[in-house]
């Protein structure tokens, strides 16, 4: 199998493409290039969950902090992302539904103190949507708080992507290759980005 070599512009920390950020991030050549095709047209709909402290996210890209052995390339690994300063978790339901959890966390969310509701204003998701979107890994969890209560999210069939401006993150449900009618995350965040090394603040 013929090796492959990141050029300077993919391992950049701020990659100039969504391509040279696909290779950079997973280490591979790019397979295919399309336009992204969002299930939404709009993102007035989204609902703040909450203050999202760490993503858990699972890929088998080199891990950069320890590239030996099973950190490198090729195997599956657990990596997380503390999420320092603010960052926001919001949810869109493509059918109108939401389970009673996610209610519940919507519910506090706009009834909790007045620093959460402050921020999360000046934290709202906004277009317009990307043209393209780079797809990262296999989101494994959320851990979310609204005010002093902790909470975990977990999610099973959902990819992370991050939008072409490798800033923005969004979880899509995914199943066969195909983006499914449930509910669609968005993190906003005024420092998160990505590049080779991985989310990073």
């Amino acid at each position: 199998m013929r090796r492959f070599n990141p050029t300077k512009a993919d391992l950049s920390e701020h990659p100039p493409t969504p391509e040279n950020l696909l290779r950079g991030f997973q280490g591979r050549p790019v397979r295919k290039s399309t336009g992204a095709i969002l299930p939404v047209d709009s993102l007035q709909n989204a609902q703040l969950l909450g203050r999202s402290d760490v993503i858990f996210y699972l890929s088998d890209k080199r891990d950069p902090k320890d590239s030996k052995g099973e950190g490198q390339q090729g195997y599956m690994k657990r990596f997380y992302h503390d999420q320092n300063p603010e960052s926001y978790l919001y949810v869109i339901s493509q059918t109108g539904d939401i389970d009673s959890f996610q209610s519940d966390l919507i519910a506090k969310s706009r009834a909790t103190a007045q620093k959460l509701r402050k921020s999360s204003k000046e934290l709202y998701p906004t277009g317009p949507l990307p043209d393209k979107v780079v797809e990262l890994a296999d989101l494994e969890k959320v851990d979310l708080s609204i005010g002093k209560q902790e909470y975990e999210l977990n999610f099973v069939g959902y990819k992370l992507y991050v939008w072409g401006n490798m800033k923005t993150l969004m979880a899509l449900p995914i199943s066969n290759g195909q983006i499914t009618d449930s509910c669609i995350y968005i993190w906003c965040s005024n420092h998160t980005k990505v590049n080779w090394r991985g989310i990073i603040d």
